[in-house]
């Protein structure tokens, strides 16, 4: 683990393997990078070296209490990381919020990375297919703040909300486990709403057209929060990407489909 002073932020960083190809895996609204740990282990086991690490205003990086920034901010962090690590080129992965970065940076930056892999993200702007409103009422209910069994029960109900219809009913142990995980090192109430504020300014679909690495989208077709209309979108927008639907999948892709996500993972990069 280490820390990467970029500008004025600190981002706090793993990585996993020695050597081989470098692989950027960008993390989602309000989440650690140690949530890709499995897979980042996984990917080290097949000779990868597996880049993961927290946000802005997440986990051990810096916060920015008054402040305000946009997901091209955080897709500078993203490349002040790879320059850091003296990382010319990598393959990325980003996932939801992270999948915004990682289109920002593949737009800004196209000569830093060399595959594109984007698991249940959007374009933003008037483009992108919003969710219903009792989602959007259950994201904005995270930022209420209160005490640890309060912001469990909310983050358990946003969770449910956004899962596919049957994960919930065959994994609550596992969806449990995801909750009390997800809480340790959350951001603040603040925090996370800067988060939330710079995706609402997100729009990118008008410049989709200037990514030139090879592209897959990677969506469950049952994903309450960013629908999968928001996948189909993406990949007409980006030359030559390819669209891989996961049936019943809501928006927590490889909580709910772990062996899908990592088949598909590893297949792209390879």
């Amino acid at each position: 683990m280490g820390m990467a002073r970029i500008g004025d932020v600190d981002l706090h960083y793993d990585i996993f393997g020695e050597s081989g190809p470098a692989v950027l895996l960008v993390m989602g609204l309000g989440s650690r990078g140690d949530n890709w740990t499995p897979i980042s282990r996984a990917l080290a086991g097949r000779g990868y070296r597996a880049i993961q690490f927290d946000n802005r205003d997440v986990g051990r990086s810096s916060r920015f209490p008054g402040g305000s920034y946009d997901i091209a901010d955080m897709a500078g962090d993203a490349v002040g990381l790879l320059d850091h690590l003296g990382i010319a080129e990598a393959r990325l992965v980003g996932i939801s919020m992270g999948g915004m970065i990682a289109q920002e940076l593949a737009v800004r930056f196209p000569e830093r990375l060399s595959r594109l892999m984007l698991i249940a993200t959007w374009p933003g702007g008037d483009l992108a297919r919003k969710p219903e409103g009792a989602v959007l009422s259950e994201l904005a209910a995270l930022a209420r703040g209160g005490d640890r069994a309060a912001s469990e029960a909310r983050l358990g109900a946003f969770y449910r909300a956004i899962t596919g219809p049957s994960f919930v009913e065959k994994n609550r142990e596992l969806l449990d486990m995801a909750v009390a995980f997800a809480l340790e090192g959350a951001p603040e109430e603040e925090g996370l709403m800067r988060q939330i504020q710079a995706i609402s300014r997100f729009s990118i679909g008008d410049r989709l057209g200037d990514v030139r690495a090879r592209t897959l989208v990677l969506h469950g077709d049952a994903d309450p929060l960013i629908p999968f209309e928001n996948g189909e979108l993406i990949a007409r927008r980006i030359p030559g990407a390819k669209l891989r639907a996961l049936r019943g999948v809501g928006h927590l892709v490889p909580l709910e489909a772990p062996l899908e996500t990592y088949g598909a993972l590893l297949d792209f990069l390879s």
